[in-house]
């Protein structure tokens, strides 16, 4: 989810946006809220309104960050419950195909902690959820064959020929 997505899904004022959050963003990410995710411009706002806590009429969370109140308990609880195996911290290079195309069967991926350029891990999966934002959608497909050929091909447009889903759901 973006930035911008978020905003709009908790009713932020354009003015407000417009006003503040867009000029905030723009200064410290150096990126308008449509190409940030929604976590990351989360964590700005954070250190932002932290900093000056007294000017806003808000509480923040104030030991912590968004990334250790939100998205690690979120991993691990689905780590404990469901026994999925979440891939912080890594880029995904390539979605392997079954050979009709119709699910995703491994994943070739870099741990970026050890360099983009470090070795291509595979991990065989039953499915796959990315979080990833425009950009990354599109190197994926730039980076899988089959799904860029069925995408770009003049039938992919129909509605006889839909394959894929992608969404973008709110946790």
């Amino acid at each position: 989810m973006t930035a911008h997505e978020l905003f709009l899904r908790m009713g932020l004022s354009k003015r407000l946006v417009d006003d503040f959050i867009r000029p905030t963003l723009l200064v410290g990410l150096f990126k308008p809220p449509e190409e940030l995710s929604a976590a990351v411009a989360m964590e700005l706002l954070y250190f932002y309104a932290l900093a000056h806590q007294d000017s806003f009429d808000v509480r923040w969370v104030k030991k912590q960050s968004i990334q250790e109140t939100m998205i690690h308990p979120l991993a691990t609880h689905l780590q404990d419950t469901f026994s999925l195996d979440v891939k912080a911290g890594c880029a995904v290079k390539q979605l392997v195909l079954s050979e009709d195309a119709s699910r995703v069967t491994s994943i070739q991926y870099v741990d970026t902690a050890n360099g983009w350029n470090s070795e291509i891990k595979t991990l065989e999966v039953d499915a796959c959820v990315l979080a990833l934002g425009a950009k990354g959608m599109k190197a994926i497909v730039a980076g899988t064959a089959s799904l860029h050929a069925s995408i770009h091909s003049p039938t992919s447009h129909t509605h006889s020929h839909k394959k894929y889903k992608i969404s973008r759901l709110w946790v």
